[in-house]
């Protein structure tokens, strides 16, 4: 089944597409669309020729060559599994990002399966992937992935991605080292109150913008904010209660927060509109 597939801009001044011809060029982005989210698909000549090119009487004798310089550019490997041609394109997880991949149905590359080029498409970095597609055995897919690519995009890409935000635990509490920061740094803070505060409005953002790579540290800049805001309300004097002039002005922040959708009225928030 066809997928929709994206290219970077940066596709065409690639290197290695200055190396093959622009028939060969476009069999290799016409074969993502054919390729699950593994990079592999079926690799039978005929079947791909008529299903990339259905209007070209000169592609189905031709396709072979285009798979060929894909294949001497490390771009492409062919191999067969139970008499069956297969295509796993290199570099996979470079070319596209994939969002929840699908398990592929296909069999992996393995070296012993692999369809050996003539001697006059040989090249020096045949033996570079086949080292690579070794080291690939018995690892996840991801890995695998990386593994049968060029040596020098390999090299050149960081061994691991930075992490990645998540959203706010269910029931998520300060541990005691944190609210024992909280009382020596900003005892002035209401840290239940701030703790209830910061739960509700985080739970409730949206998307990405919900998303934090330390809780910790996002709880305790939010009670250093608050310890800053305090000395707006004054000394308290009188009959006046320092306790609820702290959660007045907690509120009044988190009013500020929610964009103006509520009113704060002597420590309770209400709908403005009622």
């Amino acid at each position: 089944m066809a997928r929709i597939r994206s290219i970077k801009p940066e596709f065409p001044q690639s290197e290695s597409m200055g190396n093959i011809s622009r028939d060969a060029r476009l069999s290799f982005i016409l074969l993502w669309t054919l390729a699950d989210d593994s990079g592999r698909l079926r690799g039978n000549s005929r079947m791909l020729a008529s299903l990339l090119f259905p209007y070209d009487d000169d592609a189905p004798p031709r396709i072979d060559g285009w798979l060929a310089e894909l294949e001497r550019e490390g771009c492409i490997l062919r191999y067969k599994v139970d008499d069956q041609s297969y295509v796993q394109i290199c570099n996979w997880l470079n070319h596209q990002k994939i969002d929840k991949p699908s398990k592929s149905k296909l069999p992996e590359f393995d070296e012993s399966s692999r369809i050996l080029a003539n001697p006059r498409e040989g090249s020096s970095g045949d033996q570079r992937i086949k080292d690579q597609g070794r080291e690939g055995k018995g690892e996840d897919q991801d890995q695998h992935q990386q593994k049968i690519s060029r040596p020098e995009t390999l090299a050149a890409k960081p061994e691991a991605k930075g992490r990645r935000g998540t959203r706010l635990p269910d029931n998520w509490e300060p541990t005691e080292s944190l609210r024992s920061w909280a009382k020596e740094e900003c005892p002035d803070v209401d840290l239940r109150f701030a703790t209830d505060e910061f739960r509700d409005y985080w739970v409730a953002t949206p998307g990405q913008k919900g998303c934090k790579l330390d809780w910790d540290g996002t709880w305790r800049n939010r009670i250093r904010e608050l310890s800053r805001r305090l000395p707006r309300i004054g000394k308290p004097t009188g009959h006046v209660n320092r306790q609820l002039a702290l959660e007045q002005e907690n509120q009044r922040v988190l009013q500020e927060w929610l964009g103006n959708d509520s009113a704060v009225f002597e420590g309770e928030v209400v709908n403005a509109n009622h």
